[in-house]
Order: C-alpha cells, then structure tokens, then sequence
C-alpha cells in the first residue's frame, strides 16, 4: 500500500504543475504562533517546547488517520495520505528555480544567477556567497540538503512509521527552522536525520563510482557530530569522479556552461538514487515485508 501511495505521489507530481513552495510552512509559523503568545512559553524547558509543539500534533494527527482509517472501506485515509505527501513533498520541488538557474549560468549572467540562488536555492545550513568561484558549489550543497530534507527524509520516515513518521520527520524539520524560538532546534533534527542521511550516502556510493565513495562514507559514517549536507556533499562529489581522478568543480565565473552541467549532474544523481529506492521499496512491498 506505502508503495502504491508514493507512486501515485511521484506520477501526479511529474504529470500536475505543482505549486512551488518556500521550506518555510505557514501553517506550522501559525501553530508556532499560537503558543509563542502565552507569556510563560519561552520559560519553559526546551524538551518540553519540543513535546508541544512536535509531539502533540503528531499524535494527534496520527489518531485522526487512526480513527478514518475504517471508514468508507479505508478509501478516505488512502485518499488523505496521498493529499499529506503531496503537501509535505512539494517544498522539495524546485525544478522552474533550478531551470532559471541553469540558464542564467548557461548565458554567462553570474549577477541573475545569485539573485535566483540567494532567493529560492538556498537553506539555512548552506548560505550562498556573493563570491562567484564558491557560488555554484554552495548551491550544488544547498540543493542536496534540500532534496534529502524535503524528500528522502520525509519517504524514509513514511516507510518507517507510516504518517506518524512523515508527521514527525516534518514537524521537526519546520520546528528546526524556527530557530528564533529554539537556538538548539536543530539538534532534535540532527538526530533524526543521523540514518537516513547515511543510508542516502551509501545510495550515492550505490548510484556512482563506488569504489571511490565508499571509503569517504565509511569515515562519515560514525562521526556523530557531522552535519548532514556535508555528509552528502562529500560522499556525493567522490561519487561523481571519474576513473579514481577527483573532480575539480567549475564555478559560475570560470565557465557557467561547465558549472551547468555539473550542476545536472548531481540533479541525475539524485534521480538514479531515487530509482533504487524505489526498485528497494516495490521489492519489499512484494516480498511482504512492508505493507
């Protein structure tokens, strides 16, 4: 069922134009706002904080699926599920930003190609500087991170625990980004991401130059406090080299036609590790270890 739920997921998001969205959500920056209003909110633990405002929602959410789950032969919970990925998986979509992107460089305009990186490519673990020989590679981190974030964080956790694993993975992923509300927010994330992110890492290892990469994710693999988009950003480039030689990134000043397609380089990498998870995910769902 998982399975076939992400793959309609996947389809109508390929085939539908879906609306581009920040990785800021409205929604969450209201519910946030509601108990930042009570005086006594920013007095209280910080665990706490976390319980209330992650937490609770997620458990009731998750009762709520409970509860409709029965109704109308489970075709209503089917039909919600679908409607949450859809949600939770469009803030990983940038693909028209990505396209403006590529063409600034393409057409040599490094000024347009900040603008729209600094407005749209960007997270807040990967600034993007007004140096254009750091430009692209910031952007190429900034993506992954986005990517791994926005989707392969929130599928891994929905196989793992159903919509209590994707209501949780997405709660803290937005309660990380209030970090005027919590300085040490991010630390719940990190430990939530601390699997999958090396699990995508031995993906990459999987979908590139294997021999290479696997050395540099099994130094990555145990380094607990690492941060994810160097995870992936270092697993990712020994990934991409050619024959054993390491890969020496263009920048949008010194050749913007080379730095695009570098760029989609990583974008098929991406492409090809979501093919193989997709393979792993419809052979457990046949062989009936997940449902």
């Amino acid at each position: 069922m998982k399975f076939l739920i992400l793959f309609i997921v996947l389809v109508t998001q390929q085939q539908l134009p879906m609306p581009q969205r920040s990785t800021r959500s409205r929604t969450f920056n209201r519910w946030l706002g509601v108990w930042k209003s009570f005086r006594w909110f920013p007095a209280i633990p910080r665990h706490l904080k976390y319980l209330l405002i992650v937490f609770v929602p997620t458990a009731l959410l998750t009762a709520g699926f409970m509860m409709i789950n029965s109704l109308f032969w489970g075709l209503l919970a089917f039909a919600l599920e679908i409607l949450l990925l859809l949600y939770v998986l469009s803030h990983a979509g940038i693909n028209r930003h990505l396209q403006e992107y590529l063409h600034d460089l393409k057409d040599g305009d490094t000024q347009g190609a900040y603008h729209c990186a600094e407005q749209h490519l960007s997270v807040p673990e990967v600034t993007v500087s007004e140096n254009m020989h750091e430009m692209n590679g910031q952007v190429i981190k900034a993506l992954m991170h986005r990517w791994f974030e926005y989707f392969f964080l929130m599928v891994f956790w929905y196989m793992v625990a159903d919509v209590a694993g994707v209501l949780l993975a997405w709660f803290t992923v937005q309660y990380a980004r209030a970090s005027d509300c919590d300085e040490k927010a991010w630390r719940y994330l990190h430990w939530l991401e601390w699997i999958p992110v090396r699990l995508l890492g031995l993906t990459f290892c999987l979908a590139g130059n294997f021999m290479r990469a696997l050395p540099v994710w099994q130094k990555s693999l145990w380094k607990v406090r690492i941060v994810s988009a160097d995870v992936l950003h270092t697993v990712g480039s020994s990934a991409l080299t050619h024959n054993g030689e390491p890969r020496e990134w263009h920048s949008a000043a010194e050749n913007g036609e080379q730095a695009a397609e570098e760029l989609q380089e990583w974008q098929n990498l991406h492409i090809r590790s979501s093919s193989i998870w997709m393979v792993m995910i419809a052979a457990a769902t046949v062989g009936g270890w997940l449902l």
